[in-house]
């Protein structure tokens, strides 16, 4: 399951450590290819590495709640729409540290509904009613957008 208790970041949840996650991405990968994206004027979610290979950029995203990592293809860091990839090599690199999250996971179709004063998600999780009410405000689509969200 994904979509547990304080994964969007709006309730008290277990968190993952930014300077491990920096540490892991500079030890395993070439450092002359890393870079970390902070941002400003945004709240977010998560933790953002920019991964630059030989034919291509790759994006790892690490929930700041739990450790789930996930990888989009090459994007402007202020666009909110994530196409996450699934890619082998990192998958193997992070999957000792992380969870790797896929492609068919993280697209996922949320699907939810009102019931009296309360949001049901029809999609597993342990999400808090607070949590809820922010997903029928945000209007995600898909779990990979509760999961790694721009929410303030």
């Amino acid at each position: 399951m994904i979509l547990l208790a304080g994964i969007t970041g709006f309730q008290p949840a277990p968190s993952t450590k930014e300077k491990d996650f920096k540490a892991i991405c500079y030890s395993s990968l070439d450092s002359d290819g890393v870079e970390f994206v902070e941002t400003k004027g945004f709240v977010k979610n998560f933790y953002e590495c920019v991964i630059k290979m030989k034919s291509k950029r790759v994006h790892a995203l690490l929930n700041s709640q739990y450790p789930f990592i996930a990888f989009t293809s090459s994007r402007q860091v202020d666009e909110l729409n994530f196409p996450f990839i699934d890619d082998v090599k990192l998958s193997n690199i992070f999957s000792p540290y992380y969870e790797v999250l896929c492609f068919e996971q993280l697209n996922e179709p949320v699907r939810y509904h009102r019931q009296c004063k309360n949001i049901i998600l029809d999609n597993e999780n342990t999400l808090h009613q607070v949590e809820l009410k922010q997903l029928a405000y945000w209007k995600p689509k898909t779990v990979g957008e509760i999961v790694f969200n721009y929410w303030d």
